[in-house]
């Protein structure tokens, strides 16, 4: 590859150097086929980490609570469908939940075991994160609903599909 880009190289600069040099008293012309070739940056990131070991991931669907109330806790369940090796590890969380509309107050956050720990999802209906990297693939996530304020609700918030998608690293 390094040789093919240094053929490239000299192979521009000849024709660069060709198309760049007018004749005497006439204007300069620019070939709209020059490249301009920049130096590779000084600050590159580091490669991406080597895979740590084996991995797997499942993926749980479940309907969205509709929220009829303020002030009331809606919960989703995801059933983890697959057996989880024991002592796998999460290394990425994915998730995505709909409504048919965000109320004022709307909150939304998801919670692994229990809500042992628990990341604010309510600005953002689909992402991913590493907050529960590290905690145990085998425990169960749920999404919990809630509308803060007071007065009516207006008229329902219908739940949509939701899902969460646990990348886990296997032990060993």
């Amino acid at each position: 590859m390094t040789l093919a880009l240094a053929g490239a190289v000299s192979a521009q600069t000849r024709v660069d150097r060709t198309l760049s040099i007018p004749a005497a008293g006439s204007p300069a012309i620019a070939s709209p086929h020059a490249a301009v070739i920049a130096p590779p940056p000084q600050n590159m990131p580091p490669p991406p980490p080597a895979s740590r070991g084996p991995s797997g991931s499942y993926a749980a669907d479940a309907m969205g609570a509709t929220i009829v109330a303020k002030n009331a806790d809606y919960e989703t369940t995801f059933a983890i469908g697959a057996p989880v090796p024991p002592g796998a590890s999460i290394s990425n969380v994915s998730w995505k939940y709909g409504l048919s509309e965000k109320p004022v107050g709307f909150e939304a956050i998801l919670c692994w075991n229990n809500r042992e720990r628990c990341w604010n999802v309510t600005n953002n209906a689909s992402g991913s994160t590493a907050a529960f990297n590290g905690k145990d693939a085998a425990r169960p996530f749920t999404l919990h609903y809630r509308v803060k304020g007071g007065g009516q609700l207006g008229p329902p918030a219908r739940g949509e599909m939701n899902q969460v998608i646990v990348t886990y690293d296997l032990p060993g």
